[in-house]
């Protein structure tokens, strides 16, 4: 009988020790990204049956059965698609604010004021057509106003290569991640086909995942040995074992309506193997990539067109009204460079903005100053369209924040860790292992007192 109470009290401080230390590494990472609480799950040990009594047992303690991982499959799923929709906006947002400075309005550098000043220049001509330093400012102004298409058309090209860049490195992230989630599946298939739990390894994985969808809006299944396949659309991204590779590719052609001094768009293509060729990506919905590629390929070529329209308008529109061709002639074909895009005749003089047919004639400066009712409007528009596109973006970008952090917070009451609740559980194993401690305490001085009896 003594033996088994000492029996019985060892299987307890085993399993209160082993209690004690899941909750003690709980509580140490209460604040690890990805880490979901585990339980010591404590029950009976296997009776022993009594001889004395015929039919009878008796119970043996207790051992820890199984560490088990909390989880919701339900809420680890909404956070994820919703780590996609937060993405995609969030991607738009800081895409376009970089773009929203070059249209801020008013502003004493903007195009506007660069407009205003040309016109206003032309008004100053009109009054005395044959004064020369007021040819002069017009020169200068033409100058000016034509640098200033230049340089927007050319920050417009040069973020639209940085997207690019950015959306290379998200897809290299992708694969990345998409590597490193087969490697997990194969550890911890190895680890639950010999019976054992591999909590630590799913975190990982978990974390791994909660990455991904942030990138791209991705499916997946579990398999019954805790492997998992994650798919892109109809693309496997993840088989068991196996990852697959997305690349970025450029077109070859522009697409119509599509400007001409713009970077070609960007497309995504699935490599099904090393050596397979790519094929094009369907199924895109979600996640940073998409607002990377969306802005790349959509909102950055429709201002950037916008742009070209309002330079050919505004410099056709000045040479016809202007006794000399002023702006070197403008089609859309010829639009090929951004740095280039719009400039001032090489050969223009302050001599050649008179009328030479009616000397101190002003009218024709007049008709050019009164430009500004053709061509303003236009460029309220886009700037308009610009403000817009990006405050709607703002606007997603925190509405998908706050759905995502009452997701994440009702997750993490879900399978995270409560301080408070894991310091009370750390107080009833104390006790139980102290109890424990107890018995054994007792047990010795019984066995003790038996051996003085019979001494």
């Amino acid at each position: 009988m003594s033996f088994m109470m000492l029996n019985i009290a060892a299987r307890a401080l085993a399993a209160q020790q082993l209690a004690l230390d899941v909750t003690g590494n709980n509580m140490a990472n209460a604040t690890t990204p990805g880490y979901q609480a585990e339980t010591a799950n404590l029950t009976e040990a296997p009776p022993q049956p009594i001889v004395a009594l015929q039919n009878s047992e008796l119970g043996t303690g207790v051992v820890v059965s199984s560490i088990s991982r909390a989880s919701n499959p339900f809420l680890s799923r909404s956070v994820r698609t919703q780590l996609g929709n937060q993405g995609y906006w969030s991607s738009i947002n800081q895409a376009l604010s970089q773009i929203q400075s070059l249209f801020q309005e008013p502003s004493p550098s903007g195009l506007q004021e660069g407009l205003n000043q040309f016109f206003a220049s032309w008004q100053t001509l009109s009054n005395d057509p044959e004064n020369q330093a007021s040819q002069e400012q017009v020169i200068e102004q033409g100058k000016n106003i034509a640098s200033q298409f230049n340089t927007m058309a050319t920050s417009i090209t040069g973020e639209m290569q940085n997207l690019a860049h950015t959306a290379q490195n998200q897809i290299s992230q992708i694969n990345t991640l998409s590597q490193q989630i087969a490697q997990l599946n194969t550890q911890i298939a190895s680890v639950t086909s010999s019976g054992g739990t591999a909590n630590d390894l799913l975190d990982q994985r978990g974390q791994l995942l909660d990455n991904l969808s942030a990138l791209t809006n991705v499916s997946y299944t579990v398999s019954a040995n805790q492997e998992v396949n994650v798919y892109l659309g109809s693309n496997a991204l993840v088989v068991n074992g196996d990852s697959y590779s997305l690349a970025l590719t450029q077109a070859t052609q522009a697409p119509v309506n599509y400007p001409t001094n713009a970077p070609l768009p960007y497309a995504v293509t699935w490599l099904g193997s090393p050596t397979a060729p790519g094929v094009p990506l369907t199924g895109l919905t979600s996640g940073q990539l998409l607002g990377t590629l969306s802005v790349l390929n959509t909102s950055l070529p429709s201002y950037l067109n916008q742009l070209n329209t309002l330079a050919y308008t505004f410099a056709n529109a000045v040479n016809s009204q202007s006794p000399t061709t002023f702006f070197t002639p403008l089609t859309s074909a010829e639009q090929s460079s951004a740095a280039t895009m719009l400039s001032v005749v090489s050969t223009l003089t302050p001599g050649s903005l008179e009328d030479a047919t009616n000397p101190g004639n002003g009218s024709a400066a007049l008709a050019v100053s009164q430009l500004g009712t053709v061509i303003d409007p236009q460029y309220t528009t886009l700037v308009g369209q610009v403000g817009v596109d990006g405050q709607n973006a703002l606007n997603q970008s925190n509405t998908a924040n706050t759905t995502l952090t009452s997701l994440q917070n009702a997750l993490q009451s879900a399978t995270g860790v409560d301080l408070n609740q894991q310091s009370a559980t750390l107080i009833q194993e104390q006790q139980s292992y102290t109890a424990a401690a107890t018995m054994v305490s007792v047990e010795q001085s019984t066995m003790q007192s038996l051996l003085q009896a019979v001494g």
